[in-house]
């Protein structure tokens, strides 16, 4: 009995040396596997793979919203089976080697590629970079790269834009019934992703689609990712200095006709502008899908530069004109009957600026006082219109760019939280 148990006992450590781990049985293990030798790697696992995709994020390269494009950097992480790399049942491997590692040289992999890149149309593909072979025959693979893809962008809220962009990972030359592609659980992952500086990443979505390509149906995989604009730095930059222009320009009204620089003054003001709205163009696409909002504005802005410029030309030839010369009726009656209540001109016929009778006071000095401005403004000379006309554009001016900031300001602002 003693001598038995003895034997068994040696039996198990000799079982035990033999499977524990070498050089050696690996090498023999992929020499029964046919891995470098009668492994053909052009021939698919099965009649239909099926092949499941995950979109790993490093970082965010850019994205311009000029040329359409997002960069980013990441790898691909795909599963699938291939049953003749199965060792799971045979005892002489499947305890003592879990996995053992290849490449795409020597073991097939599914033939994929980014369908919307823009940089370059190739087939998937890492030779440095090895697929995991586990026991049962699954295979992973993390093929890396720079996936430069095209991005529908819309730019009406810019700068304060949220842009969604997607990666489309379709089959080439295997079609639906050869090839199946499948999200991941965890589609998108993010354990190395860094923040990109200029851009906030909000989320994703993942889905699966066939296209037909040839007459063929071919699977494909669109990982839609989402990002938010960092404002801080247009705000600064572009936005404010855009919005302190537009003041300036109604300043012009506000300059005496005789210093001489009021024209000077209005087309500085309106060179300025129009370089703005070049720089702004510059960051736009070419496309008409989406019109910005702040381009909108640049060009109201621009248009009331425009508008200045002939109403201070106009303003002027009045403030210079011969005061012999009648000022026709129907410039004394507008002037009269709007302009100079709105320009409150004098204080006497401010809309806003009419005083309260005290109480007890006689009633009977309002006519007097009333017909004392009746006879100034019917009195009026070329300097009273020009003087009339300043006081009216300048306040014009300013409550129409009050309204269109604000305006601006509060499309901006709902744009940027609704998306």
């Amino acid at each position: 009995m003693i001598v038995v148990i003895h034997f068994l006992l040696l039996t198990t450590a000799v079982k035990n040396v033999h499977t524990a781990y070498s050089y050696a049985l690996e090498d023999n293990l992929r020499t029964s596997l046919g891995i470098g030798t009668t492994y053909n790697l052009f021939v698919r696992p099965l009649s239909q793979v099926n092949v499941t995709v995950a979109l790993n994020i490093i970082t965010l390269n850019s994205l311009s919203i000029s040329d359409q494009a997002m960069s980013l950097a990441g790898y691909l992480t795909m599963f699938w089976d291939d049953q003749r790399l199965d060792w799971s049942q045979d005892a002489t491997y499947n305890t003592s080697i879990p996995a053992i590692y290849s490449n795409e040289e020597n073991i097939w992999r599914p033939a994929l590629i980014i369908e919307n890149s823009v940089s370059d149309i190739s087939i998937v593909s890492d030779a440095n970079v090895l697929m995991k072979i586990q026991s049962g025959g699954s295979v992973i693979w993390t093929p890396s790269g720079i996936y430069i893809t095209h991005c529908e962008t819309d730019v009406t809220y810019y700068p304060f834009d949220t842009q969604s962009c997607d990666v489309i990972i379709t089959t080439w030359g295997y079609t639906s019934i050869e090839i199946a592609l499948y999200v991941a659980q965890e589609a998108v992952r993010l354990e190395y992703y860094k923040e990109n500086g200029e851009w906030k990443y909000q989320g994703f979505s993942a889905y699966t689609t066939s296209n037909t390509r040839e007459g063929s149906s071919t699977p494909e995989i669109t990982f839609t990712l989402t990002f938010k604009r960092r404002p801080v730095f247009h705000v600064l930059n572009s936005l404010i200095p855009m919005v302190l222009l537009a003041f300036l320009s109604s300043m012009v009204f506000k300059l005496p006709p005789d210093s001489g620089e009021r024209i000077g003054y209005s087309l500085t003001v309106l060179l300025a502008y129009a370089v703005y709205l070049t720089i702004i163009s510059d960051n736009m696409p070419s496309s008409s899908s989406s019109t910005s909002v702040l381009t909108i504005y640049l060009l109201l802005v621009l248009a009331l530069g425009v508008l200045s410029v002939i109403i201070t030309i106009y303003v002027l030839d009045c403030h210079h004109k011969n005061e012999q010369l009648p000022v026709p009726k129907w410039l004394i009656k507008m002037s009269t009957s709007c302009l100079a209540k709105f320009a409150c001109w004098k204080d006497n016929s401010c809309l806003c600026g009419r005083k309260v009778q005290p109480y007890g006071e006689a009633k009977d000095s309002v006519p007097e006082t009333t017909d004392k401005h009746s006879g100034e403004l019917g009195s009026l000379t070329w300097k009273d219109i020009s003087q009339i006309l300043d006081g009216f554009f300048l306040r014009l001016y300013l409550l129409i760019i009050c309204f269109m900031t604000f305006i601006l300001f509060l499309t901006l602002l709902v744009g940027y939280h609704i998306k």
